[in-house]
């Protein structure tokens, strides 16, 4: 007795380039995130810079840990503005061009969406010039976080302005409103 298989691999024949060509080829992107760094025992007098980006409800603060609020970002009529996060971090990027690390905070209710945008804008700006987009790296090396609750960002003080201040700093209101 002879098994006759033409029909079968008739059908393999037909059936494995069809399979092969419909297969979904995926790409998984990977980000490498990092816990923020526990707060050390007393700083030396020259301070690095520890960039911070904190996440609230209104407004986004960029700050330094060691100086305190560089820039508030408030809310525009459409959310968060992440073109002035943008502009404020190539601005302290440009004094401190070596530096990598970047640390986002994030209140409990940010949204994923909101938190994702900001990552990209910490991570790498884009810039127009002459009818086409560069991608400038800014500060690749995220941490991220739980942004302290109930938390006002202090101001940088007056007589100690960083040379990387940029724009106006808002004035900051105490708890009891003076």
């Amino acid at each position: 007795m002879v098994l006759d298989i033409t029909a079968f691999m008739n059908l393999i024949v037909v059936l494995v380039p069809f399979l092969l060509s419909s297969t979904v080829f995926s790409r998984l992107a990977v980000l490498e995130l990092n816990l923020p760094a526990a707060a050390s025992g007393p700083t030396s007098a020259k301070q690095d810079l520890q960039l911070e980006v904190i996440i609230r409800p209104n407004a986004i603060d960029v700050s330094d840990r060691n100086r305190g609020l560089i820039r508030r970002i408030d809310d525009n009529a459409t959310g968060h503005d992440y073109k002035m996060l943008s502009s404020v971090l190539q601005q302290v990027k440009t004094s401190f061009p070596e530096k990598l690390e970047a640390t986002i905070l994030s209140e409990p209710d940010t949204s994923y969406d909101t938190l994702v945008q900001v990552m990209d804008a910490v991570r790498v700006a884009r810039v127009s010039q002459a009818n086409s987009v560069e991608s400038i790296e800014l500060f690749p090396e995220l941490s991220i976080g739980d942004a302290p609750v109930g938390y006002e960002t202090k101001p940088v003080a007056q007589e100690a302005t960083p040379s990387y201040s940029v724009g106006h700093r808002p004035r900051m209101h105490s708890p009891t409103g003076r």
